[in-house]
């Protein structure tokens, strides 16, 4: 199972926990399959994250070369001092996590609106399509 943002979610996927609005109501049951208009209402209801099966969305966001993903691999020069002291670990464990699913959804959102690398002659381009950017 894996906790991913409502940004990363795609139709397919299946809920590994309910999802359940703030006062403890219950929306979405454990199992259930998203499709794009449920994906659609559960960002109209502000939910920011889900729990789905298995882990279908690559986290790691290292090398990405987001700012996130940046932050990510600076957390180990950061915490290096604080081996030993529990909570500090806590903290940059959290942090780490954080970071993660931030880099993905930058990630996911570049892509989505419609930065691709293309091949110009043998050379690896960054383009973005005008109209969505």
């Amino acid at each position: 199972m894996q906790k991913i943002p409502i940004d990363l979610a795609a139709p397919g996927m299946k809920l590994a926990k309910p999802v359940i609005k703030e006062g403890g109501m219950t929306i979405m049951a454990e199992g259930m399959e998203l499709t794009e208009s449920l994906i659609v209402r559960l960002e109209n209801m502000k939910i920011d994250r889900i729990t789905v099966q298995g882990h279908p969305v690559d986290m790691g966001g290292a090398g990405s070369g987001t700012k996130y993903a940046e932050r990510l691999e600076r957390l180990d020069v950061l915490f290096r001092r604080y081996g030993e002291d529990k909570w500090m670990m806590r903290v940059k464990n959290r942090m780490s996590q954080y970071f993660q699913i931030k880099a993905a959804a930058q990630e996911a959102k570049m892509n989505a609106a419609g930065i691709s690398e293309i091949e110009e002659n043998g050379e690896d381009v960054v383009e973005a399509d005008k109209g969505k950017v």
